[in-house]
């Protein structure tokens, strides 16, 4: 016995982790179908249906938009995105009160490339908005914007989930004795929901969700990753891989109380080098671009 726990020690010290862990959206589960899509649908329904805009039958943003407002970080709450991405187009001042009028105005891209403070989030895109906001339209509201989002998502979108990384891995990583956690921005049912759908909850070890998280502490917080961590053992050496630059920046900061490095993991993005830039100027130790490429390199 005492032969076989020497024979693991060693073989944990020789690799380069003790502990992984893992975002859910666009990591271990494509939601561009999913959650990408439902942030679309609700604001185009909130718009249609609360502010009274004539519908267009192209929806106002693309999953590019919606991946390059994220990366201004602060927003891996999907109701926080929903409602950043209306005071963006409220503030656009179309010519009339047409969806397809703001689609010819929007230009998420110059809009990104004009914020210099991040993470930017709600608190800071209300600084730059709200008061050109204010003078035309209401200003959106989180109640109802989180219904929409919540009974598309739930009856519809999440049914077009995919697993990215095979289970086959999983077991793998479990062999090799590394520690398994996750550290995401859905709440404990649906992060439960997608664990055991795609039947990989019996490799998890350790999940901070929004329901264990303070407000206030979301990522690019490191509560979730410091929790996890309090957990496993703070004298682990740990990977966090995520996929926005607010996975890297609460890696960054978790540096200062734990051995912690960072992973972009880019299977899911649709602007490779754009994402690969923002995620290697929050502090990205390594980029990956394939499933094959994380587990190589993790193992």
């Amino acid at each position: 016995m005492e032969v076989g726990t020497n024979l693991l020690n060693k073989v944990l010290k020789s690799m380069p982790y003790n502990a992984i862990i893992f975002d859910i959206d666009n990591v271990l589960v494509d939601t561009r179908a999913s959650y990408t899509d439902c942030i679309r649908k609700t604001v185009d329904e909130y718009l249609k249906t609360v502010l009274r805009f004539s519908p267009s039958r192209k929806p106002l943003f693309t999953r590019l938009d919606v991946e390059q407002f994220k990366s201004l970080g602060g927003f891996n709450d999907d109701w926080d995105t929903c409602y950043g991405l209306l005071l963006y187009a409220l503030s656009l001042k179309p010519a009339r009160h047409a969806v397809r009028e703001l689609i010819k105005e929007k230009n998420i891209s110059e809009f990104v490339n004009s914020v210099r403070d991040r993470p930017l989030g709600v608190k800071g895109i209300e600084t730059m908005l709200t008061k050109t906001v204010r003078a035309i339209h209401e200003l959106p509201l989180l109640p109802q914007i989180s219904k929409i989002f919540q009974h598309y998502y739930l009856n519809e979108y999440v049914w077009n989930e995919k697993l990215l990384i095979p289970k086959i891995y999983f077991r793998k990583m479990k062999q090799k004795g590394l520690k398994i956690g996750i550290v995401t921005g859905r709440n404990r049912e649906e992060a439960n929901f997608a664990l055991r759908r795609f039947q990989i909850d019996s490799f998890i070890d350790a999940m901070t969700t929004t329901d264990e998280t303070p407000p206030g502490r979301k990522k690019p917080d490191p509560f979730g990753l410091l929790r996890v961590a309090k957990i496993f053992g703070k004298n682990l050496r740990y990977l966090y891989v995520g996929d926005l630059p607010d996975d890297i920046l609460a890696a960054e900061a978790a540096k200062k109380q734990i051995n912690i490095k960072s992973c972009g993991f880019l299977i899911a993005s649709t602007s490779l080098k754009e994402m690969e830039t923002n995620l290697k100027s929050a502090g990205a130790d390594y980029v990956c671009q394939s499933v094959q490429e994380l587990i190589k390199f993790v193992l």
